[in-house]
């Protein structure tokens, strides 16, 4: 311990208010600086709370305030209270919407189509906690496809979250599904569109039960490998050799793909879904094993087919895309490394075609009109009445009968596939709404045939889970939109994920570790 000095204890003791006939010993000193010590420690630690506290505020009535999903409305992007079952057969994972009177019919497996037992005592899921940027909107104007918070038109005392589709003095209509602004179809954005795929088959969660029938039917000399399929040998001379996608109901029968919601399936509307959906994504990890080697990628929709064929690095053929067997963009050489696996995804939606290889878009020379991100345009063959009800109501089981059809395959040379992982769109249904005030039922706002004039300050919204979402199109009133005092803010990120019983603890507490992301 130092010396202190006479002079110093009395200077000392002094400022800590002991008074010099205080002061008995060094100790005495000692113990009067801790408890000035702690004295200040508590003061600054009160000081930091209460400052704290008031940042807390000002962040949350300025800044970022959170909120609870109630509904389903938006899923599968946001939950509400849901359940969720990992599939007792292809142990795909997904969750289920809370319906009246609770789970009354099996939920649906979106992969495999597989009904699942539901125990005594479900597992109840809280809804998506999220962060709302607020005020953004008084910096920013409103995008479209953004996902946004704001008071319900109807009960202002209620907030809501939907996606927007439809800006001030525009005219919207949604047709097949599609979102048609003044006459044309509106592109989503990547962020948006990677959000609204939806699951329909990925071979890497495989049904093993008796009675499933494989979804892709190989031809020869393909040869099944893992999760994927591998082409040991070159096809013969300019013929591909195809796998084809059959799509099958829990039948097992030969049906069109649907907007099937898995979050619906225990409700007896909509069940199975409502529209035959045609705009469909396939992925894949595809290995060129020669340079000879290309993959080559088919669909259709209706009486429209689009091909995409990607050609091996030093091939002097060309890497293309086609329409009705017209070139709509092409590539000078080959896209593919040759021996080395990388990511594929192939698309046909919203009246245009995308082509990534690697996670990048294929850098190709456009030969018609393009969106601004360079994905070619094309105007869909026009259907008669009669002919788009045999296609959505096919005769037969055979696939030229279907409104869709999905084949990927190779020619020139052996090749691999990892997965095959195929995804649908969005699908924004025509509703009828149902009026309150005694004039029976109309057709929905901005349905097929009924275009909807959007006015200025105002916003039209739809949520990603169409069959369950009340929302511009259905809300009975004169302007069934958004006015732009009403926005809170935008959604932008699931700060606490779909929580849950854990532990044996029946409140849903602990969050999804996977299930952080951003809202897009």
């Amino acid at each position: 311990m130092p010396m202190w000095g006479d002079f110093t204890c009395r200077v000392l003791a002094g400022t800590l208010g002991l008074g010099t006939s205080g002061l008995k010993s060094k100790e005495d000193l000692q113990k009067a600086v801790k408890r000035r010590k702690d004295r200040e420690s508590l003061l600054e630690t009160l000081e930091s709370i209460v400052i704290a506290f008031v940042l807390a505020f000002i962040f949350r009535a300025f800044i970022v305030e959170a909120f609870v999903i109630p509904t389903g409305s938006m899923a599968p992007t946001l939950y509400g209270e849901h359940f969720e079952f990992r599939c007792s057969d292809c142990g795909y994972k997904f969750a289920v919407g809370l319906e009246p009177g609770g789970l009354s019919t099996e939920p649906l497996c979106p992969n495999c189509f597989k009904g699942q037992r539901v125990p005594e005592q479900p597992r109840k899921y809280s809804g998506d906690r999220i962060l709302v940027l607020k005020y953004l909107f008084d910096f920013e104007e409103p995008r479209r496809w953004d996902v946004i918070v704001f008071h319900n038109p109807n009960d202002p005392s209620v907030n809501f979250i939907k996606r927007l589709v439809g800006l001030p003095n525009e005219t919207i209509e949604l047709v097949d599904g599609n979102v048609k602004i003044n006459g044309r179809i509106a592109y989503k954005t990547d962020k948006a569109q990677d959000t609204l795929w939806m699951r329909v088959h990925d071979t890497r969660n495989k049904a093993t039960r008796m009675e499933w029938v494989p979804r892709w039917v190989l031809g020869p000399p393909w040869a099944t490998r893992n999760a994927g399929f591998v082409l040991e040998r070159a096809p013969e001379k300019n013929k591909v050799a195809w796998l084809t996608y059959r799509h099958r109901g829990t039948s097992g029968q030969p049906e069109n793909i649907m907007d099937f919601y898995a979050y619906n399936s225990t409700g007896i509307q909509h069940r199975r879904g409502a529209a035959v959906v045609t705009d469909l994504c396939l992925r894949t990890e595809a290995t060129a094993s020669h340079a000879s080697s290309v993959i080559v990628i088919d669909m259709r929709a209706y009486k429209d087919r689009f091909r995409f064929e990607l050609t091996a690095d030093g091939s002097d053929q060309p890497s293309r895309m086609l329409v009705n067997d017209k070139p709509v963009a092409q590539a000078p050489g080959g896209v593919l490394p040759v021996g080395r696996p990388v990511e594929i995804e192939a698309a046909n939606v919203d009246h245009k075609l995308m082509l990534l290889v690697g996670g990048r878009r294929v850098a190709t020379q456009p030969l018609v009109e393009t969106t601004q991100e360079g994905d070619p345009i094309y105007e869909p063959t026009r259907l008669s009445e009669s002919e788009r009800d045999r296609f959505d109501n096919p005769p037969s089981d055979e696939l030229r009968y279907m409104a869709a059809e999905v084949r990927i395959g190779a020619r020139g040379g052996p090749a691999a596939l990892a997965y095959l992982r195929l995804d649908r769109d969005v699908y924004y249904l025509n509703e009828t709404m149902f009026r309150t005030r005694g004039e029976g039922n109309a057709p929905g706002h901005a349905t097929q045939g009924n275009p909807f004039h959007v006015e200025d300050g105002q916003y039209f919204v739809c949520g990603d889970n169409s069959p369950k979402s009340f929302d511009s199109r259905l809300w009975d009133l004169t302007q069934p939109t958004v006015p732009r005092r009403n926005l809170v803010g935008k959604a932008f990120f699931v700060y606490w994920p779909a929580a849950g019983p854990h532990g044996g603890i029946p409140i849903p507490v602990i969050p999804d570790p996977y299930g952080w992301r951003f809202v897009r």
